[in-house]
C-alpha cells in the first residue's frame, strides 16, 4: 500500500485562525491562538501535540522546564516530527495509530464462518455466504456504526451527530479522538480471537476510552497561554514531575508511534499502558481505515480511576476514604468548580481535590504571562448494560477563564471562595423560595424550583469575569453583590407569576430578601 497524506504535511487539525493546520504548521507558526473543534477533539488534540513535545523535549528538571522558551520547543518538536516522518502516514504499510494486524484476524473469521455454511439448501448457504463477506466488510465511518454517536434511527440533528466521513483530514482527526474517548460497550468486531496468543481480558462488551472513563465522562482542565505553543508550554511535565507519581510506573514512556505493540499483553503494550504517555495518546481500539471505511477493534485496556488511572488534567480528591473526581455536568458549568481546582491556593499541603495540570503550572504560567486561563470540558455520556452513548440531555461542556496573573494569590482565592460560596447560598435560596412559592398554592414546584435555580446560575456566568476582577479590587465587589443579589431575584419572578390574587400573595410572602444579607452586613 502506498503512502499518502502526511499528517504532518496535510492540514486536518482544526485551529483558531488558520482553518486547518499540519502538524508542521503547529510547531512553525507561533502565532496560532488555540485549537478549534468540538471539546473533545480539543482534548484529544492537545494531548497528541503534548505527546509529541514530550517525546521531543522533556527537560530534566522543573528547574530546567522554566527556563525552556518557545522557540526552543518549536524546533525541537520540529526535528523530531523530521525524524519520525515516516510514521505519519495516514495511510500506509505502517499507518499513524493503526493496527494492520486486525484485517488478518477479519479474515480468520470470515473463513471460520464461510467453513460453517450449511451445505444446503441452496439459498439457506448462499444467505450465509452472503453474510460472512458482509461481516468482512469495513464499516462507514459515521452515524449508526460507533457507539460514541446517536443511533442512526435518531430524528433529531444534535452538535454530536457525525455524518459520514470520507475526507482523510476529517478521518484523522477521528481516529486521534478514538484512541483516547472510544465509548464501551458491545458495538465492535466480534468473535475475532485476541492479537496476544493465549490473552483471555476480552468479552463481548469492549472497555471505555480511559479519557472518558468507564462512568458519565472525566471533567477535563488544561492551562492556556497567549498562543497554543505557549497553552503546551504550560502544560508539559519534567521528568522529574513525571518520576514523582506513582501511578506511571514506567516513567514518561515512548509515543505508540516508536513504538506500536503487537497485541493486547506485549511487552510494548504493558509499557505504555503504565507510562505518561498513556495519559496523552492510549491505543483503547486497534482500528485500520481502509479506503473510505474502518476497522474497529476492543485494543489495550485501561483502568478506572477507582483503579489507579491518573490523567494530569483529571481533578481528583484522594484525601478521603473514597476517591472522588469532578465530571462532565451540563447543568454545573465547569466554572463553578473553580475554587475546589485551585484549592492549593489555599495551602501549600494537598487537602482536596487536585487538577494536577493546574498545580504543576499555575506559577510557573503567572510568572511568563500577564494573564492566563483555565480551560475546562469534556462531555456527558450515559452507561446503560455496559454500552455508552450520547443521548437525552447529555451534551458537550466548555469554558474558559481568564485572571490577571498579578493578582492571583491566597488572598485572591480567599475573596474568591467566598464570593462562590456567596453564590452557592444564592441560589439555595433562589431553588427554596420557589419551592416555597407553589407548595403555597399546593403545587409540586420541585422541578420549576431546580429550573430558577440553574436560571441564575446561567445568569452569574455572564458576570463571571467581572467577579474574578474584582476579587483582585475588593472595592469592586459590593457593586458585584448587589448585581448577583439582582440576579436571584430576577430568576425568582422568571418562575413565579404574580397574575392572580392567589399568585400575589404567595409571590410577595416567598419572595427572598436579600437586602440584609448582601447589601447591609459588610
Amino acid at each position: 500500500m502506498h503512502n499518502r497524506f502526511n499528517l504532518i504535511d496535510e492540514p486536518w487539525i482544526p485551529a483558531v485562525g488558520k482553518g486547518f493546520a499540519s502538524l508542521g504548521d503547529i510547531f512553525s507558526d507561533p502565532d496560532i491562538p488555540a485549537l478549534g473543534g468540538n471539546p473533545v477533539q480539543k482534548i484529544a488534540l492537545t494531548k497528541l501535540l503534548l505527546a509529541i513535545g514530550q517525546a521531543a523535549c522533556t527537560p530534566e528538571s522543573t528547574e530546567a522546564l522554566e527556563q525552556l522558551d518557545a522557540e526552543t520547543f518549536r524546533r525541537a518538536c520540529r526535528a523530531y516530527l523530521e525524524k519520525w516522518r515516516d510514521r505519519f502516514w495516514l495511510f500506509g504499510e505502517r499507518p499513524f495509530l493503526q493496527m494492520p494486524a486486525v484485517r488478518r484476524l477479519i479474515e480468520e473469521r470470515k473463513q471460520t464462518e464461510l467453513k460453517a455454511v450449511p451445505a444446503a439448501p441452496a439459498k439457506k448457504k448462499e444467505d450465509a455466504e452472503k453474510k460472512a463477506e458482509e461481516n468482512a466488510l469495513p464499516r462507514p465511518i459515521g452515524t449508526g456504526f460507533f457507539p460514541d454517536l446517536p443511533a442512526e434511527n435518531n430524528t433529531i440533528l444534535s452538535q454530536f451527530q457525525l455524518l459520514e466521513t470520507t475526507e482523510p483530514a476529517e478521518m484523522a482527526l477521528f481516529v486521534v479522538t478514538l484512541m483516547n474517548f472510544a465509548f464501551g460497550g458491545k458495538r465492535i468486531e466480534k468473535n475475532l480471537a485476541p492479537l496476544t496468543h493465549g490473552f483471555t481480558g476480552k468479552s463481548v462488551s469492549a472497555k471505555a476510552g480511559p479519557s472518558i472513563g468507564n462512568y458519565v465522562g472525566y471533567l477535563h482542565s488544561f492551562l492556556t497561554g497567549p498562543t497554543l505553543t505557549d497553552t503546551l508550554l504550560l502544560n508539559l511535565l519534567s521528568r522529574e514531575q513525571i518520576r514523582d507519581n506513582p501511578y506511571w510506573k514506567s516513567g514518561l514512556g515512548k509515543p505508540p508511534w516508536e513504538l506500536m505493540p503487537e497485541g493486547e499483553d506485549c511487552v510494548a503494550a504493558n509499557h505504555l499502558k503504565n507510562s505518561y504517555m498513556a495519559t496523552l495518546l492510549s491505543l483503547s481500539r486497534f482500528v485500520l481505515l481502509d479506503g473510505e471505511a474502518i476497522y474497529y477493534v476492543e485494543g489495550l485496556q485501561y483502568p478506572s480511576h477507582k483503579e489507579g488511572w491518573r490523567e494530569p488534567g483529571m481533578t481528583i480528591s484522594d484525601q478521603e476514604k473514597q476517591l472522588k473526581v469532578l465530571w462532565v455536568d451540563p447543568d454545573k458549568r465547569p466554572w463553578r468548580e473553580l475554587p475546589s481546582m485551585l484549592a492549593f491556593l489555599e495551602s501549600s499541603e494537598n487537602k482536596g481535590f487536585e487538577c494536577q495540570f493546574i498545580r504543576y503550572g499555575l506559577t510557573r504560567a503567572t510568572r511568563k504571562h500577564p494573564q492566563v486561563g483555565i480551560w475546562s470540558g469534556g462531555l456527558r455520556v450515559s452507561a446503560n448494560s455496559g454500552d455508552q452513548s450520547v443521548k437525552q440531555d447529555n451534551d458537550f461542556v466548555e469554558s474558559l477563564f481568564l485572571f490577571r496573573s498579578s493578582e492571583i494569590g491566597k488572598p485572591w482565592y480567599d475573596r474568591f471562595k467566598l464570593e462562590m460560596e456567596s453564590l452557592d447560598q444564592l441560589s439555595r435560596k433562589v431553588y427554596a423560595a420557589t419551592r416555597s412559592y407553589f407548595d403555597k398554592q399546593n403545587m409540586d414546584g420541585g422541578d420549576l424550583a431546580s429550573n430558577a435555580s440553574g436560571l441564575f446560575w446561567q445568569l452569574c456566568e455572564r458576570r463571571f469575569p467581572e467577579l474574578v476582577d474584582a476579587c483582585g479590587e475588593p472595592d469592586k465587589l459590593p457593586a458585584i453583590r448587589k448585581a448577583t443579589a439582582a440576579l436571584a431575584l430576577q430568576s425568582y419572578d422568571t418562575y413565579c407569576p404574580k397574575e392572580t390574587a392567589r399568585q400575589i400573595d404567595a409571590w410577595a410572602e416567598c419572595r427572598p430578601n436579600f437586602a440584609k444579607h448582601f447589601i447591609n452586613n459588610r
